[in-house]
């Protein structure tokens, strides 16, 4: 690209960048004010002050992120923009062709015509990919192309459709067949790469049962000695589990006062509703927060108790010593606090 042509470029870029800004502060004057909105609004005023200063990769995902949140063709033509100059030249055109259609929709000639421009001055440039699959791979049910994990639909086989310049994934799969990958690299300013999707391999099948019925002559086997099986100790576990539920509805009872504590806070802060008072807000919310954990810790709590209860009384009476000691099981209890619940882990190790 010569001198002349760049320095063209970016003067036209300029213009599209002022004019997405001049589009998006007009519409953020008359849409109501929204956390999405605020939030997309901040992401512009960053992309737009990175790409001020030449960081052209750092603004596109912000600008990205901007227009997910609140799309408008602002947005839009300066990421297109933005996607032009770190050579992503497909995704622009592409782009700048769906602000042409939106700005056809809303009447706004004068953006229509400059996203028409764009497209026309990139058309030149878009390198293209053309995935082919053979009629005898056609014919595979339930065939499925994929490009760099984007479905390519059955009428865009074998047409060379704009890509990006760089490494693609071509994959194809189908049920009850082997699936198969495949790499091209495509390069820059009208550059043209083809890959075909071979003939996918039926999947191995499953390895046949091997009779294991011994022969006549072979000896029988040798009997395997029965394993030895530890007790299980229901009486300490009955004893540790309804501690745990003693220690859990202490845990309930303190965050059910806690919750009380806060809700009356937030009440006295604002006593009305609707509420404007953001710490009112926030005593409130950390109240249905304690609450909320407070019932979850009473539940378990009754619960362990009752398990624990259970297990104790229905303990079989105890067996004479074996000959040889049972290894010794370390019970541990763990309390656990989360941002919306809280509760108890029991570990044994044997």
């Amino acid at each position: 690209m010569s001198s002349t042509h760049a320095t063209s470029s970016w003067r036209v870029a300029r213009v599209a960048l002022a004019a997405a800004l001049f589009a998006r502060a007009s519409w953020a004057q008359q849409t109501p004010a929204s956390s999405d909105a605020a939030n997309a609004d901040s992401l512009f005023t960053e992309a737009k002050q990175l790409m001020a200063s030449g960081d052209y990769a750092s603004a596109c995902p912000k600008l990205a992120e901007s227009y997910r949140l609140d799309p408008g063709t602002g947005t839009l033509t300066a990421l297109a923009v933005c996607h032009q100059h770190v050579g992503k030249v497909a995704t622009a055109w592409n782009e700048f062709v769906e602000v042409a259609s939106s700005a056809q929709r809303q009447g706004r000639a004068d953006r229509e015509a400059f996203a028409r421009q764009q497209i026309a001055s990139l058309e030149p440039l878009l390198s293209r990919l053309t995935i082919r699959v053979p009629a005898e791979v056609a014919l595979i049910p339930q065939l499925q192309v994929r490009r760099d994990s984007v479905v390519v639909a059955q009428p865009a086989w074998g047409v060379p459709v704009p890509v990006d310049p760089g490494d693609h994934v071509i994959e194809a799969t189908a049920p009850d067949r082997e699936p198969w990958t495949g790499h091209v690299t495509v390069d820059a300013n009208s550059d043209r790469k083809e890959i075909a999707v071979p003939l996918l391999d039926p999947q191995a099948t499953a390895t046949p049962p091997v009779d294991e019925t011994p022969s006549p002559s072979s000896p029988p086997p040798a009997e395997t000695p029965p394993e030895r099986h530890t007790p299980f100790p229901m009486r300490p576990v009955g004893l540790v589990v309804g501690g745990a539920g003693i220690v859990s509805l202490a845990l309930g009872s303190y965050f059910g006062a806690t919750a009380l504590s806060k809700s009356s806070d937030a009440k006295r802060l604002c006593p009305s509703s609707p509420c404007g008072n953001e710490s009112a807000v926030n005593e409130n919310n950390d109240a249905r927060s304690d609450a909320l954990i407070s019932d979850i810790t009473v539940l378990a709590g009754v619960a362990a108790i009752g398990t624990g209860l259970l297990l104790f009384l229905t303990a079989p009476k105890e067996a004479a010593a074996p000959s040889e000691p049972a290894p010794a099981a370390a019970w541990r209890l763990v309390p656990t606090i989360g941002t919306n619940a809280a509760g108890l882990t029991l570990h044994a190790a044997f």
